[in-house]
């Protein structure tokens, strides 16, 4: 390997420490707010059932329609829940070309 890829494998890996460490102190400074948010969505069937299927496997789609059927709901409104859910950032995504895939953020444990 040459000295300019070890060089920025180090840079990256003192990035990934740097940012770790920044999100810690985010959630312990937050921890009341995170934790009121949590207790909501325990409370929400339909958002704890997302956040039980949500592992980085399932398309939005997929993830929706089976929400939708194991809840006995509407897809738009597990689509509005998983949209909320994401913008409080218990949700996080990944895209595979066309596809977007959800997966729990460590935000709720």
């Amino acid at each position: 390997m040459c000295i300019n890829m070890i060089s920025e494998k180090n840079l990256l890996a003192d990035i990934l420490e740097k940012l770790q460490n920044i999100e810690i102190l985010l959630k312990i400074g937050n921890r009341e707010v995170i934790n009121k948010f949590q207790d909501e969505i325990k409370k929400d069937h339909v958002s704890k059932r997302i956040l039980d299927l949500a592992d980085g496997t399932l398309s939005y789609s997929d993830l929706a329609k089976k929400v939708a059927q194991n809840e006995n709901v509407a897809q738009i409104t597990v689509k509005k829940k998983i949209s909320n859910l994401k913008s409080i950032g218990f949700l996080i995504t990944k895209r595979e070309g066309n596809s977007v895939f959800y997966e729990k953020s460590d935000l709720f444990d």
